[in-house]
């Protein structure tokens, strides 16, 4: 005969239904923390530079298509500098124990490998295709040019955010990360470090 399941029962020592959801809940509000803080700098600078330059040009030319451009570059400019500094920051960190001039060279080799890894293949879709296409229809499509160019700009940075974080989570041995964060000093470490 076959076995009769109870709602809401698992049999001791196995994790149920609910312990099993928040389980993954719990990794992925971990992995969306861990997206936010590698991504949002870069994007915050990335619209600074963008609608910079574009309103920048626009005033100058009044043409929008060299807006459009000038806009897709500051977009870069501004985002993978950001990127940049953050790589360079974090691998020095990593690089103790070597002379400064040799962390200086390794830290920009390993933020610029990093950067070209996790960025290369997004930045060449969205800077060739994507941006430039949504920055371009989006007024048409919504009858406004400030209306259009928001509208066009988040969705280019979706379709750029899904592809880096790809790339992130493939490669991610290949790429430079921050040092993990200490989340709590136990009294052992806290007693160890005051002895010192």
């Amino acid at each position: 005969m076959g076995r009769k399941r109870v709602a809401g029962y698992s049999r001791p020592g196995t994790p149920g239904a609910e312990q099993l959801k928040c389980e993954h809940w719990g990794k992925t509000r971990k992995k969306l923390r861990e997206w936010i803080r590698r991504y949002l700098p870069n994007e915050l600078a990335g619209w600074a530079g963008q609608l910079g330059g574009a309103a920048l040009t626009n005033q100058l030319t009044g043409s929008y298509a060299a807006a459009v451009v000038a806009g897709t570059i500051g977009a870069s400019v501004g985002y993978y500098a950001t990127a940049y500094v953050n790589g360079v920051r974090w691998s020095y960190r990593g690089l103790v124990g070597r002379s400064w001039p040799m962390r200086v060279l390794l830290a920009n080799g390993l933020a610029a490998r990093s950067i070209a890894v996790e960025f290369g293949p997004a930045e060449a879709i969205d800077s060739i295709v994507v941006r430039a296409v949504a920055l371009y229809i989006g007024p048409f499509v919504l009858g406004s040019t400030a209306v259009g160019f928001v509208v066009g700009s988040i969705v280019a940075d979706i379709a750029f955010s899904v592809m880096a974080i790809f790339s992130y989570e493939r490669f991610t041995g290949l790429l430079v990360r921050p040092a993990p964060r200490t989340e709590e000093v136990t009294d052992e470490s806290a007693a160890t470090s005051a002895a010192a």
